[in-house]
């Protein structure tokens, strides 16, 4: 069993080897984990302690449509060179790539998925590589030159339809609140949804305006006790995948991989469960 192994931001291989230790000793030995660096380096990321020495990497230069294809680009060569593998484990920016990546294939409609299954920790707001995507809501708020962190008007029913308001909020429950808290958290200056070169502007991913749900089987572990703006990425995250293809696992600690022999267990029949899917 071969699994691709994908770091957060400002991260990299080496250090995610280290915060799965833990989940690492209970695998099956049958298991091969093959841990990357991302492709561009940066720097050290949010939750990435000073004794953790770099380079740091990232898997995105950043989140626009053009970005996001980089990224894809970069991840399929892994796959084929690296490969075959049987799945994806993905610790939070390197969990959304791996979502986004899954929805381009599928949509797509070239083949198979390279993977069968995917199990995803802390995951990052996942964005598409379709510059279309939420073409008519980006396009209104530019026009209005709508400020995305002004929580005051978001409620204004007479300036914003609901599907903006949906989008706005969804935005100031994640991303916002990350910038505010966490002034090392990797995004992009909001004005771009004001003045900004609109092929820049991320395309964040969720429900509403998927052409479809990612039929994929995967996982979904996330840390109660992780920042508000964080769970509800997570959050985000799994509700863009199919119902029936989705478990979710909740552990005690924070932006991280469980290190609790039960929660470890719990993780590992869940990772039996998406074989047993695919």
């Amino acid at each position: 069993m071969k699994i691709l192994c994908l770091h957060g931001v400002g991260s990299s291989g080496a250090i995610l080897e280290a915060q799965m230790a833990n989940l690492r000793r209970e695998l099956d030995p049958s298991f091969e984990l093959v841990f990357v660096d991302g492709p561009f380096e940066c720097d050290r990321g949010p939750g990435i302690t000073e004794y953790q020495t770099g380079p740091f990497f990232s898997h995105t230069q950043g989140y626009s449509p053009v970005e996001m294809a980089q990224a894809f680009d970069y991840l399929e060569d892994i796959l084929e060179e690296e490969g075959p593998f049987d799945g994806i484990f993905g610790f939070s920016q390197g969990a959304a790539l791996t979502l986004s990546y899954f929805y381009e294939r599928q949509l797509a409609a070239t083949g198979p998925l390279p993977v069968k299954f995917a199990c995803l920790f802390s995951t990052a707001i996942p964005c598409s590589a379709d510059v279309g995507m939420g073409d008519t809501i980006i396009s209104r708020l530019r026009a209005l030159e709508y400020d995305i962190t002004d929580r005051a008007r978001c409620r204004d029913e007479d300036l914003l339809t609901i599907a903006e308001q949906e989008f706005v909020e969804l935005l100031q429950k994640t991303v916002v609140d990350a910038a505010i808290h966490d002034p090392r958290f990797p995004w992009t200056d909001m004005n771009v949804y004001r003045y900004g070169e609109y092929g820049a502007i991320p395309r964040v991913m969720y429900p509403s305006i998927l052409a479809q749900k990612i039929q994929i089987p995967t996982i979904h572990v996330w840390g109660q006790n992780d920042f508000e703006y964080m769970i509800k990425m997570a959050e985000l995250a799994r509700s863009i995948c199919d119902e029936s293809m989705v478990k979710t696992i909740l552990h005690g600690g924070l932006h991280d991989i469980p290190k609790k022999q039960l929660e470890i267990k719990a993780v590992l029949r869940t990772i039996d469960w998406a074989m047993a899917q695919a």
